[in-house]
């Protein structure tokens, strides 16, 4: 006679599962994704299980020096970034624990080297490096698998010709994106030019990343997606609601709640509320401040799968990164979750091109 598991035996399982096996079970059920981002579920999850979770801060001072400082979430190891090279630059982190960083040529200090690396067991690997005459804007970073390894880079850049007029007369602003495949270890650029109306441009915050698209938000609120594995963009319109109070005094950005894109956003005389977008592209309201939790025009600096870093939404998703020290005040902030298990950032490559990982 067959037997159903209790939901007891079901979270224990769960709570002793790897982060790789976490996200998995994430994909096969709206009830266990739920249950996974819920706040006391993290908790417990933290204790048991052998993670580092926190954020990476980092400030450039005088255009030159970059210094990076984690800051890990209560009941969380630390991470410890000496092991990079001096004047590293943090480019993008991922969920599973990869980062993408650049350092300045030894021998040629006017360009920079490109790298991937796991901070938590500081492995190291160099990447051949993207057109670098052209500016960096932005990069993210979406892991398809981890074992093997396989990831991709998007980097979006400012062409030598920032303006295209259409033969209509219509006058574009114009960015250049390369994606990075390595499984190939080669960056590409995307055939076209993502193309904004003339004037908008891309906000200071980090990229989105989820479900293997990088979102950005712009200038005139529109929201561009660059789906990594399709090597594709389109630019989607936010919430309804929200446009029809836009106005001066309005604050507005991307966040990530519950593993999803979301769209912050507070009206002149309001709280924030958040709004996610589901599968079927359609926008959902799913959660609104209360006066106490407001931080007024403060940005939401990004979304984390904490609850102890004094959340600002129940499911503990959202957080202001208003620690107990104080508040953090950073040039970018880089959200973090990794456990210590080897990572083979080779993979194919090993065999194909002989690579070895570096120590520095």
């Amino acid at each position: 006679m067959g037997s159903k598991l209790s939901e007891e035996m079901i979270m224990e399982i769960i709570l002793r599962s790897s982060l790789k096996t976490l996200d998995a079970m994430r994909c096969t059920s709206n009830d266990l994704d739920k249950l996974t981002y819920d706040s006391y579920f993290l908790d417990h999850y933290k204790k048991i299980n052998n993670i580092v979770l926190g954020c990476l801060l980092q400030n450039t001072i005088r255009g030159c020096i970059n210094i990076q400082e984690f800051v890990a979430s209560r009941d969380s190891n630390t991470l410890n970034l000496k092991f990079l090279p001096d004047n590293a630059k943090v480019l993008a982190c991922s969920e599973q624990g990869i980062m993408v960083f650049q350092s300045p040529n030894p021998r040629f200090h006017m360009k920079d080297l490109y790298h991937i690396c796991k901070p938590a067991t500081q492995q190291v690997l160099p990447l051949p490096n993207p057109k670098t005459k052209y500016i960096t804007e932005k990069v993210a970073i979406v892991v398809r698998s981890m074992n093997p390894l396989h990831y991709k880079i998007v980097r979006l850049s400012e062409p030598k010709c920032r303006v295209l007029t259409t033969k209509d007369k219509m006058e574009y602003s114009t960015r250049r994106f390369e994606i990075f495949d390595s499984n190939e270890w080669v960056w590409k650029p995307l055939p076209d030019l993502v193309m904004l109306p003339f004037g908008v441009s891309i906000t200071d915050p980090q990229p989105i990343t989820t479900r293997g698209s990088i979102y950005m938000l712009l200038t005139n609120s529109d929201i561009l997606r660059v789906d990594a594995y399709s090597a594709t963009w389109k630019i989607l319109t936010p919430p309804a609601p929200t446009l029809e109070c836009d106005q001066d005094g309005t604050s507005k950005q991307l966040v990530k709640y519950s593993g999803k894109l979301g769209f912050a956003f507070k009206p002149p005389n309001g709280c924030w509320e958040i709004w996610v977008l589901n599968i079927d592209q359609s926008w959902e309201k799913v959660y609104v401040f209360n006066v106490n939790q407001d931080i007024g025009n403060k940005r939401i600096k990004a979304g984390l799968y904490d609850a102890d870093t004094r959340a600002m939404a129940d499911s503990g998703t959202i957080v202001s990164y208003m620690f107990k020290e104080g508040e953090i005040d950073s040039s970018q902030i880089f959200s973090f979750r990794s456990d210590f298990e080897p990572a083979d950032l080779c993979g194919r490559q090993k065999l194909m091109a002989g690579l070895e990982i570096l120590s520095f």
